[in-house]
């Protein structure tokens, strides 16, 4: 039966590094010392860095490295850890990888959820089991990869693909709603154990390519859920403003303030459905700048070129991913112009109320003018005729309410005449 030398698990953790900047940094400032706390020996790389070496030789000859990179706006942690012991029986494999696993430093599970989308800037990681078989040629077993997949997951894999690379026999293995859909990001396992030794060590100088891939592959299924999600919240959350204004009718019965207030609720309504339909189209922009990253370094190294497994994913994209994001961006671009119509329709509705508003209140003071000069002209002719006694208060003499009488009579006969004139206009149109 074969055995397993050398056995070696990777991981490569992705975080938006804006987003995360000074949680990061603080991680590892403090990483040597924890290391130091358990009694690790750390040292960092000469050549690099941001590279981060340690070890242990008391009761196992343990040894690994911390490094850490930047992808464009993306920061990518990767942990490294194997145990040079003897060679693993294939039964003992899944107990091994746990051990490795425990071993690990990690930054802390809040900032690692495990499922979907996140707000504190996590993508998603990625496991990696190597090592090396020590019979010849032999390949280990869907079942055993089963079992290290387990182990290190706490949970069975729902979706899984095979592959080659270099010889070797690869276990792709994830969970997610469905194959393609809702793929949890603490859940995608890359498993391959080398014929020997000299490919093993061949193998490694593809780890810097697999870490790429793994970035452009999580940027990829982080903003295709991030779009999904927006779709499904642009529904949820304007689905009433979309139907509310069908009935245009009823704004017609509101009053100048209600129209003004419901201007302006549908001007913030419209602002924020542009930023989230802008947002959408972003992100169908990030999974098509990823996929054309992704297949660039896939085409680029004949390897991985010629890799089912990899082109699979790679196909799911193009023909899939971009498709729906380009259809949900199409569909909910509709909407956007339904709200501005109706905005438009509002402002006018407004415009007009203020504008009859004005020319009410310029009717009023021209027929009160009217009204007050013809009151003050009758009486003054009829003062100059009949001098009121001196004895009585004005507003008790005949010319005060004479005078009152003709101003009342030609402010009506005005607001008549002005009457008349709408109704003939209204009658002409």
């Amino acid at each position: 039966m074969s055995k397993i030398k050398y056995p070696t698990l990777d991981l490569f953790v992705y975080n938006l590094a804006e987003v995360l900047a000074s949680k990061i940094e603080d991680y590892w400032v403090t990483l040597p010392d924890k290391l130091k706390e358990k009694g690790y020996s750390t040292k960092i790389n000469d050549e690099d860095l941001q590279r981060l070496h340690f070890w242990n030789t008391i009761s196992a000859a343990v040894q690994g490295f911390y490094s850490r990179v930047n992808f464009e706006d993306t920061n990518c942690l990767r942990y490294c850890c194997s145990i040079d012991d003897k060679k693993i029986e294939l039964s003992e494999i899944g107990l091994n990888i746990t051990q490795i696993k425990d071993l690990a430093i990690l930054p802390e599970v809040e900032d690692l959820p495990t499922w979907r989308l996140s707000d504190n800037g996590y993508l998603g990681q990625t496991w990696m089991i190597s090592g090396w078989t020590d019979s010849a040629n032999t390949p280990i077993s869907e079942s055993i990869a089963h079992e290290a997949y387990k182990a290190l997951i706490g949970q069975e894999h729902q979706y899984k693909q095979v592959g080659e690379f270099l010889g070797a026999t690869v276990y792709e293995m994830w969970r997610g709603e469905g194959r393609w859909d809702g793929i949890a990001k603490d859940s995608h396992v890359i498993i391959i154990f080398y014929p020997d030794e000299a490919t093993f060590a061949k193998a490694a100088k593809y780890n810097n390519d697999w870490r790429y891939l793994f970035y452009c592959r999580h940027k990829i299924l982080w903003a295709y859920e991030q779009g999904r999600e927006l779709k499904l919240r642009l529904l949820e959350k304007y689905k009433h403003s979309l139907i509310d204004i069908n009935s245009i009718s009823n704004l017609s019965k509101k009053g100048l303030q209600e129209l003004k207030s419901e201007l302006q609720k549908n001007i913030n309504t419209v602002s924020r459905y542009v930023q989230e339909i802008n947002l959408l189209q972003t992100q169908q922009h990030t999974v098509e700048v990823n996929w054309r990253n992704y297949e660039n370094k896939r085409c680029k190294e004949d390897f991985f070129k010629n890799e089912k497994f990899i082109e699979e994913f790679s196909k799911i994209v193009k023909d899939k991913y971009q498709v729906q994001l380009e259809k949900d961006y199409l569909s909910l671009n509709p909407g956007l112009v339904i709200l501005e119509n109706v905005t438009a329709t509002i402002r006018g509705m407004v415009e007009i109320e203020e504008a009859q508003r004005d020319r009410n209140l310029n009717n009023t003071v021209a027929i009160a003018g009217v009204g007050l000069a013809t009151s003050q002209i009758a009486s003054s002719i009829i003062v100059a005729q009949e001098t009121p006694p001196q004895d009585i208060p004005f507003f008790q003499t005949n010319a005060f309410w004479s005078s009152l009488t003709t101003g009342i009579v030609a402010s009506l006969l005005l607001w008549s005449i002005l009457r008349l004139y709408r109704l003939i206009s209204r009658f002409r149109r």
